[in-house]
Order: C-alpha cells, then sequence, then structure tokens
C-alpha cells in the first residue's frame, strides 16, 4: 500500500475521484465507487476473463480521506467487492491490502501504480478547484430548473399540457435560469474582484466603483427574469398586448431607479460623495 498526503491543496475531491475513476474506465477498467464514513472509495479491475488470463485477481483500490485543503490518498490492491455497499466498504477496507504481488503482474502493477500516481499529482496541482457554498448552490438551481424543463417536455409530449400553457411556462423557467446563470457569472466576479482588493491591486474605492457596476448588471439579470414571467403571462393570454407594455414600461423604470440608488450608495460608501451629498442627490431622485 502506497500513501501520499496533500496538503492545502483546495480540491474538489469528489470531482479528482470522478477524474481517477475515467482513467481506469479509459484504459478498459471496470469500477465501482462509493462513499462512507467522510471516505470515497473506487475500485478497478479488469475483466474475470483477463484476470483469469494473466493471475491478477486482486482489484486496484483508492481511497481519499479528507477535506478539500487537506486530504490523502492510498493505493492498494484488494479482493474485488461483489457489492460495494457501506458494509462491503468496509470489509474491503479492513481485509488487509497490499501491492507486493509476486509473479507475472507484479511489474504490471507497478507500472499502473507509477502512471497513476503522476496522473494524481497533476489533477491536485492544476485540477478542479473545490466549490464554495454559492457555487454548489447555483449548481443545485440549475440542476433543478435543467429538471423542470425535462418534465415540461415530456408532459407536453404526453398531451397534458397544450402547446399554450407549454410555450409559456416554457418562456418563464428559461428566464428562470438566465438569471440563475446571471448571478453565478456575478458571483464569480465578485470573489475575483474581493482577492484584488486584498491583494491590493484596487483600492476601497475602485473595488466599490466596481462592485457597483456589477450590481448593475445584476439588477439587469433581475429585470430579465421578470420581464420572461410577462412574456410568459402574454403567450399565455393572460395579459393583453397593451397590459404587457404597460407593466414592462413601469418594471424598466423600477429596476433603473433602483439601480441609479445603488450607484449612489456605493459611491457614499466609498468615500466619494459626503453623506450630505447623497442624500441631497437621492432625494432629486426620488
Amino acid at each position: 500500500m502506497t500513501k501520499k498526503i496533500y496538503r492545502d491543496k483546495d480540491r474538489d475531491i469528489n470531482a479528482l475521484l470522478k477524474d481517477i475513476e475515467t482513467w481506469f474506465s479509459e484504459q478498459g477498467y471496470q469500477t465501482q465507487t462509493n462513499q462512507t464514513d467522510g471516505t470515497l472509495f473506487l475500485q478497478a479491475a479488469k475483466t474475470e476473463a483477463w484476470r483469469k488470463a494473466v493471475g491478477a485477481s486482486r482489484a486496484f483500490n483508492i481511497i481519499i480521506q479528507g477535506q478539500p485543503k487537506d486530504f490523502s490518498i492510498e493505493l492498494s490492491t484488494g479482493e474485488w467487492a461483489s457489492n460495494l455497499t457501506a458494509g462491503g466498504v468496509a470489509a474491503v477496507l479492513t481485509g488487509g491490502a497490499s501491492l507486493l504481488i509476486s509473479g507475472v503482474t507484479a511489474g504490471w502493477s507497478k507500472k499502473i501504480e507509477s502512471d497513476l500516481w503522476s496522473f494524481i499529482d497533476q489533477k491536485v496541482m492544476f485540477g478542479e478547484k473545490a466549490k464554495s457554498a454559492q457555487e454548489l448552490s447555483t449548481l443545485k438551481a440549475q440542476d433543478s430548473l435543467e429538471g423542470k424543463l425535462k418534465q415540461l417536455r415530456d408532459a407536453y409530449d404526453q398531451g397534458f399540457l397544450n402547446e399554450t400553457a407549454y410555450n409559456a411556462k416554457k418562456l418563464e423557467l428559461e428566464g428562470q435560469m438566465r438569471a440563475t446563470n446571471q448571478d453565478a457569472e456575478t458571483e464569480g466576479k465578485l470573489m475575483k474582484l474581493k482577492n484584488l482588493l486584498d491583494a491590493g491591486i484596487l483600492s476601497q474605492g475602485e473595488f466599490e466603483m466596481k462592485k457597483a457596476e456589477l450590481m448593475r448588471e445584476s439588477s439587469n439579470s433581475e429585470l430579465d427574469a421578470q420581464i420572461s414571467k410577462l412574456n410568459a403571462a402574454l403567450a399565455a393570454d393572460i395579459l393583453t398586448q397593451e397590459e404587457y407594455e404597460i407593466k414592462k414600461a413601469v418594471m424598466a423604470r423600477e429596476y433603473e431607479l433602483a439601480g441609479k440608488i445603488k450607484q449612489l450608495e456605493n459611491a457614499r460608501d466609498a468615500g466619494v460623495l459626503t453623506c450630505e451629498e447623497f442624500e441631497k442627490k437621492l432625494s432629486l431622485m426620488v
């Protein structure tokens, strides 16, 4: 058994396990994975016929334990688990493991071990970073919306919705998805801005002004989502064209005003405007 400990790496260990699984699959291995008690586990083995032919009856075990910043990876061989449930994983982990294989498979196993560690080291160094709580939330929201779109299409194909209702609901869901994607993009840009501020590349004033621009973009995405709902209502004949245009114009004015107020607030917070100047400009707006 060989083991490496990686510290202060901030890597998505679930994505890392998936990469290792793909590495084995591309080389003709069958794989199985499980997760229990904070341990990510993968087994990889050649087909039964191949293993019998070369006398290699054992499977490769890969165990990842820890957190995105600090984790360990163990590589060993063991018996192929016929049922990789939590109990199956425990049996494999406690059943003894070694890479000290004699006979015809010794050189082959060492070559696989060496190649795999090289691959893992590269992935740890340059692979996917651990996702923030915000990123995970965004991915969950995107998956949910994609699932709803699929369910909507299935309902239409099965005749549960007519074309008018289908198109109206589809427009609304697509608007929500665009807004979700825009929010995720804005969040990523804000994180980069904060890093530039912390590194001293941006002053507090520059940071606040850039942040205001991003918030204005975010406000526009919210407006797009609301307009998508109006489009859906128009498509479903809930609103007339005249009502639609009136509501759309009112909505646009409200979002424009909210954006300008936010800019003023950021300018005040950054010290560009005094509190007196802020109040004066605000009173002229409202």
